[in-house]
């Protein structure tokens, strides 16, 4: 995804025009304050699918902004309160050892697409099972600015405070293994898979699924 199309989606977040229920919630009341934990802030997995793609993009959800060319998309159920759109630091998701790409703004609905970059084993296999690793919400900051050691720093956090592995998912080990992959050209073709599950788990978000499906000529 090119930086200005990130741009747009994030200004689309921001300023509430995500779908008609964002934006009359948010033209009548103010963000709702982060909880003080969001780590214990309990976190599901209603799908998750591998992808691998052609041409490497460049991830910018984490520091050191790597090229990434393979991972997974998944959909996850947790309190739209604290996915709400916000201009600000953000609690940052986690899903192993990396932060996530929130695609999608999820509120109201609270199922949030997000894209988790892995790497891919000699078998062919994204290396990442989203069922084995903690998934969670860290500390508020913006999640550009969080490398490997503040990842660490988070996991051992979250960890501290009970957090581990999926005990709440639909997906057993054998129904993700038995998930057909992505395979994609780029990231703006993979961009096209993320618009069809933001408009089946989050239908409120219309304009950004448009988005996500527009001709691209930039």
């Amino acid at each position: 995804m090119s930086r200005i199309k990130t741009s747009l989606i994030c200004l689309l977040c921001g300023v509430g025009l995500i779908g008609g229920a964002i934006a009359n919630r948010q033209r009548h009341q103010d963000l709702t304050a982060l909880p003080a934990n969001p780590a214990t802030t309990p976190v599901e997995i209603l799908h998750a699918q591998s992808f691998q793609l052609d041409q490497p993009f460049t991830f910018e959800w984490r520091n050191e902004r790597p090229e990434v060319q393979s991972g997974f998309l998944l959909v996850l159920k947790t309190d739209p309160k604290l996915v709400q759109p916000r201009q600000t630091y953000e609690a940052v998701l986690y899903v192993g050892d990396q932060t996530a790409e929130r695609c999608n703004g999820a509120y109201p609905s609270g199922h949030l697409v997000a894209l988790v970059p892995a790497g891919v084993l000699a078998n062919g296999n994204v290396d990442l099972d989203p069922t084995s690793v903690p998934i969670w919400f860290g500390t508020p900051e913006l999640p550009e600015r969080v490398d490997a050691a503040r990842i660490a720093q988070e996991l051992a956090l979250a960890e501290a405070q009970g957090v581990g592995p999926q005990a709440t998912s639909r997906l057993s080990a054998q129904s993700l293994a038995a998930q057909d992959s992505i395979y994609a050209a780029n990231r703006d073709e993979l961009d096209f898979y993320i618009a069809d599950l933001i408009e089946l788990y989050s239908p409120a978000e219309s304009e950004l699924v448009e988005l996500l499906r527009m001709p691209r000529s930039w």
